[in-house]
């Protein structure tokens, strides 16, 4: 699975960054072709840093959902946003995070959840999560507004 992700192609734009929940939660409830459309018609990407999260929980899913996650991203419709941060260094995402804005770490307390929702806004790229506790809150929303940058819980219409 790795090097299907590292041979995605990489970029610093997109128009959408998705969440490793989001990225999870496509694969199991059978969104599969909805996902593969919305990426032929808009520029989707995930950062390294949630790649990374992904392949930490990969090993979880069963046999037919890993199957269709490769099928997937042998298609090479996502791109992959290299950031110099990984999942669980708590204080490599704190100082990402702070290097932005201080302000974020007490809207979006999970650092992991405020590193997408800071490189989000760097790319003016929306964000599809299902993370509704720490990302897809009402500060959030209005932090990100400033931006023209939308925090979304389902795929636009």
């Amino acid at each position: 699975m790795k090097g299907l992700i590292e041979s995605l192609e990489k970029t610093s734009e997109v128009d959408y960054l998705l969440d490793t929940c989001f990225f999870i939660h496509v694969f199991k409830n059978d969104l599969v072709k909805k996902l593969v459309g919305f990426c032929k018609e808009n520029k989707v990407g995930m950062s390294s840093f949630n790649f990374e999260e992904f392949l930490h929980t990969d090993y979880k899913f069963p046999g037919q959902m890993d199957h269709h996650i490769r099928n997937f991203l042998k298609q090479k419709l996502l791109y992959n946003i290299p950031i110099h941060v990984l999942p669980g260094d708590q204080d490599s995402e704190r100082k990402y995070v702070r290097d932005f804005d201080e302000s974020i770490l007490k809207i979006v307390q999970d650092p992991s959840d405020a590193v997408l929702f800071v490189l989000a806004i760097k790319l003016k790229a929306d964000i599809l999560t299902k993370d509704k506790h720490h990302i897809f809150t009402a500060i959030a929303e209005n932090y990100s507004n400033k931006y023209n940058v939308k925090v979304l819980k389902e795929f636009p219409n």
